[in-house]
């Protein structure tokens, strides 16, 4: 299969996007990816964290796990990434959707060996998820580094689709109500803390991921 094969959008190709900014836009706002491979035969998807920078995308995990050992050598994954924006209720059953911006990446990781790299992938890896919290954690000493798996996929074939709007009306029966629930991620208080008091660090991400502050 080639990779035009693999990237091509064939169902609601309006939906495709192809420009690398809305690919990494998507990243830049999620959290979690799924991360899918085959070892003999057999199909395997993981959830995984992820960081990204405009090259490529970082996971990591044990060095003793499945998916260490099957990415170290280099088997070919796909990790998708997911953002639902809204549940979309038509007047027909069959009819009935979500609305979306969805990204996959396709390629052949590369294990992150250097620890002066690994080190500065765990940095920036924190501080996108929560920005300031590098200058208010440990950083690990090279046993804890070499400790864990580091790889990246090159961000070259991915593929993007987002649906955006209301139902499809194909149903017209008007005493049947339709239209788009929005939803989105809503962060709440810390749970499990050190201390009573909130660094201001915290309390600004989670006043921006709530849309409360800029």
């Amino acid at each position: 299969m080639s990779s035009g094969d693999i990237t091509k959008i064939k169902r609601h190709p309006e939906r495709a996007h192809s420009e690398k900014e809305t690919l990494l836009d998507i990243l830049n706002n999620g959290f979690a990816c799924q991360v899918a491979f085959q070892v003999d035969g057999q199909p395997f998807i993981i959830p995984m964290t992820y960081y990204n920078n405009s090259e490529y995308i970082y996971i990591h995990g044990s060095p003793v796990a499945r998916i260490s050992d099957t990415l170290r050598n280099k088997t070919p994954v796909a990790i998708s990434v997911l953002e639902l924006n809204g549940l979309v209720l038509a007047k027909g059953l069959a009819d009935n959707s979500m609305n979306y911006r969805s990204a996959i990446v396709f390629g052949k990781p590369e294990e992150v060996v250097g620890d002066e790299e690994k080190l500065s992938f765990f940095i920036e890896w924190i501080e996108r998820l929560v920005p300031g919290r590098k200058e208010n954690t440990e950083l690990p000493n090279k046993d804890e580094l070499r400790g864990v798996s580091v790889f990246r996929v090159k961000l070259e074939q991915f593929s993007v689709k987002i649906r955006t709007g209301g139902p499809s009306e194909v149903k017209r029966n008007p005493e049947i109500w339709s239209g788009v629930v929005p939803f989105s991620i809503k962060l709440s208080n810390p749970e499990f803390a050190s201390g009573t008091q909130i660094p201001d660090y915290v309390k600004r991400f989670i006043d921006i991921r709530n849309g409360e502050k800029k």
